[in-house]
């Protein structure tokens, strides 16, 4: 336990599923002092979140020693929609690439949530009670208590509620979480091969077991379908009169899933019914109590970015509390997490409704019209290549949240880079969690004196720069940018800005 002069740590985050497990690892990255508090003592073992868009993935892929990505997440395939015969209206086969990543990946979570712990039990400066639980919080002047249900107190300069919809941290520090819980309820489906299928059919006629994707325009019984090689994930619309625990009978779901698979070829994982959220805490921040995650903002599933939007909040969080706690900057500078994820994810939440709206339609008559519109898009010429060869332009942050240098609030791109000669690397390989400084035909050192003690400094096509600085080519020919200048890159990878 800390005295009253040394906290137990400099973060303590509450909760130790994906949102809080990346926050803890991009924490320890940093060399951050950080006590996970977890209530499990193993990751939840059955399937949760489905997908993870690019953003995400690239934020898992710069955690030092993170599994390789094929051992916890297949590339998403093939994606679109289904007629009640389950025969596509358009399915888009997705090739598109982005930093050198998959566009979107169906996730493994516990498989995930495992290598999170890997992850964090290497930075050797993060801490795991697992078991435990935060059972309130207490304001203590410059630092924060979170009270344990055993009892114990643990003393930290921030602490992050990291601990989903129902969040204990959130209720203890007084923030309201207002918005919308809806009524419909849906049934969930998980199941896994009980031995290899081989080339059995996926959704949209899938044949060689590569993960996909669709919605099922059905307006008898509206649902999701997603398949790869050894696992499905169904979600079904519960319609009105119907009893929801009896939807979750093996002898019910086995009915419902036969349409699709030999339920005899199968194990259910899980069957669950479960209702949808549009909420958004009031403040994301109250003194030195953080939120992050589901315990921030509850988002309905349509869109499929719930989890990828958790851990787009703590890639902009956690190298903000690194500075702070560092004392490279003052406590101020945290309040930009909220200010920069907030108008993220009201539009996020937006379009999930928006799509929810379309995929529960029961009016046969509108129905059939997205069906019919659904067909006509599939037999545009190219349309479906067009769609799924074109990566999604990367998000950029508006001018007033990112600040007035030039090219403020873009995103660095990730070209295959060589650091003084050698084998072709990603840059993000090279720059981790960190400020990033690289300058165009110079050595950034000599045009700021502003740079980070532990940034990373680069110099491209610059041959020999002073000791402290990495000579890089691009490869790609994606960093382009005025001789003598230099980017400055935050550690989530948006431009800070370039200076002269």
């Amino acid at each position: 336990m800390g005295t009253r002069d040394e906290p137990d740590a400099s973060v303590v985050v509450a909760g130790l599923g994906p949102v809080g497990g990346v926050l803890a690892a991009l924490l320890g990255a940093r060399g951050v002092p950080t006590v996970v508090v977890e209530p499990n003592e193993r990751p939840y073992p059955k399937p949760r979140a489905a997908v993870l868009d690019v953003e995400a993935i690239r934020i898992l892929a710069a955690l030092p020693g993170m599994p390789p990505l094929e051992g916890w997440a297949a590339p998403l395939a093939r994606n679109g929609a289904v007629g009640p015969d389950r025969q596509p209206l358009i399915m888009i086969d997705q090739t598109a690439r982005a930093f050198g990543l998959p566009q979107v990946v169906r996730i493994d979570q516990p498989v995930l949530e495992e290598g999170l712990r890997t992850v964090i039990a290497g930075t050797g400066c993060v801490e795991v009670l697992a078991g435990r639980s935060v059972r309130t919080v207490e304001p203590d002047g410059e630092r924060v208590i979170a009270v344990l249900d055993d009892g114990r107190r643990l003393t930290a300069r921030w602490l992050v509620g990291c601990d989903g919809a129902a969040s204990t941290v959130r209720a203890a520090a007084g923030i309201d979480f207002p918005g919308r819980t809806f009524a419909q309820p849906w049934l969930v489906v998980d199941a896994a091969a009980r031995s290899d299928t081989g080339g059995s059919c996926g959704v949209g006629g899938t044949t060689d077991g590569a993960a996909a994707f669709a919605f099922v325009l059905d307006p008898a019984r509206p649902a999701v379908a997603m398949s790869q090689r050894d696992r499905w994930r169904w979600e079904w619309m519960v319609l009105p009169g119907e009893d929801p625990e009896t939807l979750t009978r093996p002898e019910v779901v086995r009915s419902l899933v036969a349409a699709w698979a030999d339920p005899a070829a199968l194990e259910i994982q899980r069957a669950a019914v479960f209702t949808f959220h549009a909420r958004m805490a009031d403040r994301w921040r109250a003194g030195r109590i953080l939120l992050a995650g589901d315990a921030a903002h509850a988002i309905p599933p349509f869109a499929g970015l719930g989890l990828s939007m958790g851990i787009r909040d703590v890639g902009a969080l956690a190298w903000r509390l690194a500075d702070v706690t560092g004392g490279a900057s003052g406590p101020e500078l945290l309040d930009g997490y909220e200010r920069e994820r907030r108008a993220d994810v009201r539009r996020t939440t937006a379009m999930a409704l928006g799509i929810g709206r379309l995929v529960q339609t029961r009016n046969r008559a509108a129905s059939g019209l997205i069906r019919g519109l659904a067909r006509t898009a599939a037999a545009v010429p190219g349309l479906r290549m067009r769609l799924g060869s074109r990566p999604v332009p990367p998000r950029r942050l508006p001018r007033s949240l990112a600040g007035p240098l030039p090219q403020a609030g873009r995103v660095l791109p990730n070209p295959r880079v060589s650091v003084a000669g050698g084998a072709p690397v990603r840059l993000d390989e090279v720059i981790g969690y960190r400020w990033a400084y690289i300058g165009h035909r110079c050595d950034p050192r000599t045009v700021t004196d502003t740079i980070p003690h532990d940034a990373v400094v680069l110099a491209l096509l610059y041959p020999d720069p002073a000791p402290g600085c990495l000579s890089i080519s691009d490869l790609d020919g994606l960093l382009n940018g005025t001789p003598g200048t230099v980017t400055a890159v935050r550690p989530d990878r948006f431009l800070h800005g370039v200076l002269k």
